[in-house]
């Protein structure tokens, strides 16, 4: 899946007086308020862990490292003991998926299995995640929303008045999740307090968050290829031209870099995720720093010496996962779940396939990196409005079901279906069959959320090399001045991300000229960047950032 960063900003919430009130004021959601995390206990659940007895994992978790499982535990628990549909209603559901969608109802084991357990049926209405956005916009648009939505962070920051569709299409959670009253849903209680913070939008709780790992992305690598043309992983932006060159042969069908990669680079040149705190104590704009700059005359460099895969360079949302696993690229970015993703669908046809992610690197060879600190919750699953108490707190039961962590039953079904039918055991580890490749996809998972654990342990060496890189890329975090503060973004800055990175694709692309990136800049900044900057620094200046 990609994540929270792929574009523009935090997500919605109001002023501090609106929020511990928890009144959905309206009024002043399209001008951008903040308030510190702290201010949101009223709103959001009570943490309450969620303890599997003799679970305990191999590889020690911290602040920003995933606890690691380097095998699957002999027994599960089962964390939900009553079926949680019991109107006997179908459930309508709308979620994205990044890869191919598997037969529907009817067709579908899977889906047949994880339905007995709920004791009713989900009927999914999933759609491609590359196009997710349009798709969501057309639907708040039209209002005509399903029972349950999953709708990514990303998406959400390109629609510049989603707080005031949200307040007007989902309902308010608080009254039955807020404080303590979460324990009648103890599997949505074991999230972690910020992550529930990020699903309050105009003073109102009405995201079920996804809890984000710390770090948005990475870069990664087919390193069975590598290893085949004797090169090695980059350890410099320097280091991906060479690359670029060297594995690139169109006649082969092989280009060296897929999509994403631009995020890397603004990362490797040391631009900040969003905002950066200047020597004279104001702020700047990503798009504003000279590093930003330097990232996009690389990247229009790498487009110009035909380096980056033809798909990608026609379409910027060109599927990359696919010529990944087939081999046409060997670079790109993707988010940290791609890593188990890929190597579930790609290793069945491919034993050698070896997907690995590429430490945090800068720019220069011997530069200082940076990694971006990914924000709190990067997905939110929405219940419609106006469903009545018993079919919204039927709707909460069934996401507090699939909010199973590894070590549950349920967190197994979801992930891997029944045994002996999508998957076997074989010393210790998870092996999928042809027909849970066939029938199995991301769907129950998009329902909820639940804390992160590395656990892939299926996959030789997975679980080993995520927590090294983890380690690795915790110590370069960014030093965001925003942390712990949940901001909207200004209308008019939201309103201008797709735009503004739309043309920065056609520098690329050579559509423009490099020297007009100056010039989009400046138009960002006129048409709402400069008073989003305002803001910010108001928000900074209230919390003691500046």
């Amino acid at each position: 899946m990609p994540t929270t960063t792929t574009r523009r900003g935090f997500l919605g919430l109001v002023g501090a007086s609106v929020l511990v009130a928890g009144c959905a004021e309206k009024k002043a959601t399209s001008k951008g308020t903040a308030v510190a995390a702290d201010k949101l206990k009223n709103l959001v659940p009570t943490r309450v862990p969620f303890e599997i007895p003799g679970l305990t994992p191999d590889l020690p978790g911290g602040e920003f490292v995933a606890p690691g499982f380097l095998t699957r535990p002999a027994s599960m628990v089962q964390a939900v003991t009553t079926k949680p549909l019991t109107s006997g209603k179908e459930v309508t559901a709308m979620t994205p998926l990044w890869g191919t969608v598997p037969p529907g109802l009817g067709d579908n084991s899977y889906y047949d299995a994880v339905n007995e357990r709920l004791g009713g049926t989900v009927r999914f209405n999933i759609s491609d995640g590359n196009t997710y956005g349009q798709k969501v916009s057309t639907l708040l648009a039209s209002g005509d929303v399903p029972e349950m939505i999953q709708i990514p962070g990303w998406e959400i920051t390109t629609i510049a008045r989603f707080t005031e569709a949200a307040n007007k299409l989902f309902a308010d959670l608080s009254p039955y999740l807020a404080g303590d009253k979460a324990k009648e849903f103890p599997l949505l209680a074991n999230y972690d307090t910020a992550a529930w913070q990020y699903g309050v939008f105009g003073g109102v709780l009405q995201g079920i968050p996804w809890q984000n790992e710390p770090f948005p992305f990475a870069t990664f690598v087919r390193q069975d290829i590598l290893e085949k043309l004797g090169l090695e992983q980059p350890k410099s932006g320097d280091d991906l031209v060479a690359l670029g060159t060297a594995i690139t042969d169109a006649k082969k069908k092989r280009w060296a870099f897929g999509g994403g990669m631009e995020q890397e680079l603004q990362r490797a040149f040391g631009a900040p995720r969003e905002w950066r705190k200047k020597s004279d104590g104001t702020l700047e704009h990503k798009y504003e720093t000279a590093e930003f700059a330097a990232a996009v005359e690389f990247m229009a460099k790498l487009f110009e010496a035909g380096h980056v895969h033809p798909d990608v360079v026609a379409n910027k949302d060109a599927d990359n996962k696919g010529i990944f696993g087939s081999g046409q690229i060997v670079i790109y970015r993707d988010g940290l779940g791609a890593w188990h993703e890929n190597l579930g669908r790609f290793l069945p046809d491919n034993p050698d396939f070896d997907m690995q992610a590429v430490a945090p690197y800068p720019a220069k060879p011997g530069g200082r990196a940076i990694m971006w600190r990914n924000e709190p919750a990067g997905m939110f699953t929405f219940i419609r409005k106006g469903l009545g108490d018993a079919r919204t707190r039927e709707l909460l039961a069934l996401a507090n079901w699939c909010s199973g962590p590894f070590g549950t039953q349920e967190y197994e079904l979801v992930n891997n279906g029944v045994e002996g039918k999508h998957y076997d055991v074989e010393d210790g580890k998870v092996k999928q069959t042809a027909l849970g490749r066939k029938e199995i996809a991301p769907t129950y998972m998009f329902l909820a959320g639940r804390p992160p654990a590395n656990s892939m342990s299926q996959y030789d060496g997975l679980v080993q090399a995520q927590h090294d890189w983890q380690t690795k890329a915790a110590a370069l975090l960014e030093n965001d001045p925003f942390v712990g503060i949940r901001v909207e973004t200004p209308a008019k800055m939201a309103g201008l991300a797709t735009p503004t990175e739309d043309k920065m694709n056609e520098v690329f692309r050579g559509k423009r000229p490099l020297s007009e990136w100056s010039k989009i800049v400046k138009e960002w900044q006129e048409q709402g960047g400069n008073e989003a900057r305002e803001f910010y620094m108001k928000v900074a200046r209230e919390n003691g950032r500046l």
